[in-house]
């Protein structure tokens, strides 16, 4: 690796059986420096990306301030990441087709995106499974009268249009009395094979007395085109949540996913999936909870084999008590957690809305992307964050001397890869203010990389585009994990690819991929510098006869099975 990260294999597996905390004993071995060749510029005029958030809505009114985000996917399967971006009202949302030379062209009139509407997140997937990535948007409703159920579910008809099919679907309407609606995320909950749907609502009626605007809703996906809520059904229940970023992820490994939903006024929750259709709320939050939670990144950042969770917070820049600032809990197995975003170096963030996990720099250890802001003098002109992992469990935040320069109230950040050139690429969005495209200049040796899309194939038991599934990669004596996740950093997601940063290694030995049905495929000595697509059932036949796959697999409790 860039940064010779090896771990004995013998050592790994006993830390792990005992539930050691490799954080401090593993990744102390390696050095702080980075490689020479990363840095941004701003093409967001070059690149034709040139638009802006713009609500109806008062300033006055702080739900106006948070709304806004941006979708990264590829919408018309050539192969090219795309951008739809929220208008908030006054604007269109715009869709950003890429034209595979560094530029886009915004093709929302023709794809039938023209209505105007108060627009907050959007979430992407293939919620009907006909290999075409539909868009879910929440929204208030039309810019001159904001309403409930307005949301929209534009879905893809594969011909470079859109329709929106949201009331036919059954989510157009979350919060029955005020408009609410803020992140959104697919994931299937039931392992079924396809997509359900949880949007998050941060409002919270206060008269008579303070109680939830029941907007933090769960929508089972029938298999048909429609949905059912069961939100009541699953115990999420309806206790006050003001709720910001969900996301669908499996913590212990047993490939049904958890609910995490980072949420404002120490409303955060963590929902284990008993797997039987329903949840248990579990505090987890180790002493230490969100105070003000806003955006989310789920990842392994320190590379033990289990999903971690960052929250965007609120850091008392102004010695008034506002916040406690960015949390990371690190997943010591068993729903348990420890919080280290001050030992780590990232809880000021100021007031941190969207942020993202990323090897900006191909070293192989997973970098920190936050954006910030708020209309009160602590908190204006404050920069964008980017911390660069040092490899020993802390972070230096290196925003301004990378060129990552950004000062508006950022709201939604999303990584993807622009250029199909292996780095990513950073887009913030601002609220009522313009949005920006960040292009990552990554150059040098020691900058190697893998970029995996999965698809599921004939397999009507996975969902598609492989969400909920996990993905290893083996490297000698090292493995690197990430999940599949629709997620929302805040009120925005991510392309559905799972990038790795590789350093000086030019051939991954490994990679094998965890389906949500239990089944692994495993593909072998893979180059790299590539973005490579693993079909469901078309991996190495003997993968998993030696009983390696439970081993680079130490948390999935079901027997694989091979394909």
């Amino acid at each position: 690796m860039g940064k010779g990260f090896v771990v004995p294999r013998r050592l790994t597996y006993l830390l792990m059986f005992f539930g050691v905390f490799l954080l401090p004993l593993v990744l102390s071995q390696t050095g702080s420096a980075h490689p020479a060749g990363l840095s941004f510029t701003n093409q967001t005029t070059a690149a034709g990306l040139t638009t802006r958030h713009e609500s109806p809505l008062a300033p006055e009114d702080r739900g106006s301030l948070m709304m806004g985000g941006v979708a990264a996917s590829d919408f018309n399967n050539d192969g090219w990441t795309d951008l739809f971006v929220i208008g908030g009202g006054l604007r269109a949302d715009a869709l950003f087709l890429n034209q595979k030379n560094g530029t886009f062209v915004d093709q929302a009139q023709t794809a039938g995106l023209t209505q105007l509407h108060i627009g907050a997140g959007a979430a992407v997937a293939d919620y009907n499974g006909d290999g075409w990535l539909d868009i879910f948007v929440t929204s208030q409703g039309p810019p001159d009268a904001p309403a409930v159920g307005h949301h929209k579910l534009y879905h893809n008809n594969g011909d470079g249009t859109f329709t929106d099919v949201a009331h036919e679907a059954g989510v157009n309407l979350t919060s029955p009395e005020i408009p609410d609606g803020y992140g959104a995320t697919f994931g299937d909950y039931d392992l079924d094979g396809d997509l359900d749907l949880f949007v998050a609502a941060w409002g919270v009626i206060r008269d008579p007395f303070p109680r939830s605007a029941m907007g933090n809703r769960l929508f089972r996906n029938n298999g048909d085109g429609t949905f059912t809520d069961v939100t009541d059904k699953t115990d999420i229940g309806d206790d006050i949540i003001s709720g910001f970023s969900p996301c669908f992820v499996d913590m212990d490994g047993d490939r049904y996913p958890e609910i995490l939903l980072a949420a404002d006024f120490a409303t955060s929750r963590y929902f284990v999936n008993n797997r039987d259709g329903t949840f248990t709320s579990r505090n987890v939050f180790a002493g230490s909870p969100p105070q003000d939670g806003m955006g989310s990144a789920v990842a392994d950042f320190n590379w033990d084999g289990q999903p971690d969770w960052y929250v965007s917070e609120i850091y008392d820049d102004s010695g008034e008590g506002r916040g406690e600032g960015n949390k990371l809990y690190l997943n010591q197995g068993s729903h348990t957690f420890v919080e280290k975003g001050v030992e780590a170096g990232v809880a000021d963030g100021g007031w941190g809305w969207g942020t993202v996990a990323v090897d900006l720099n191909h070293d192989g250890w997973l970098d920190i992307v936050e954006t910030n802001g708020w209309p009160l003098p602590a908190y204006e002109n404050e920069l964008s964050k980017v911390w660069i992992n040092d490899g020993d469990g802390t972070y230096t935040e290196q925003a301004e001397s990378l060129g990552l320069i950004h000062r508006l109230h950022g709201l939604g950040v999303v990584q993807f890869d622009a250029e199909n050139d292996g780095d990513m690429d950073i887009a913030i969005t601002a609220s009522n203010d313009d949005f920006n495209y960040y292009r990552n200049e990554l150059q040098g040796g020691d900058t190697n990389w893998l970029r995996v899309a999965l698809d599921r194939g004939e397999s009507a038991s996975v969902a598609p585009n492989g969400i909920g599934s996990r993905i290893v990669v083996r490297v000698g004596e090292q493995t690197y994990t990430h999940w599949v996740m629709a997620c929302p950093s805040y009120v925005s997601q991510s392309e559905l690819t799972a990038h790795f940063g590789l350093g000086a290694t030019d051939k991954v030995d490994e990679i094998q991929v965890a389906w949500p049905d239990g089944t692994v495929t495993t593909v072998r000595d893979v180059d790299v510098n590539q973005f490579l697509k693993i079909t469901y059932g078309k991996g190495d036949a003997a993968a998993c006869t030696s009983g390696e796959c439970k081993l680079f697999l130490p948390f999935l409790q079901t027997a694989p099975t091979t394909n």
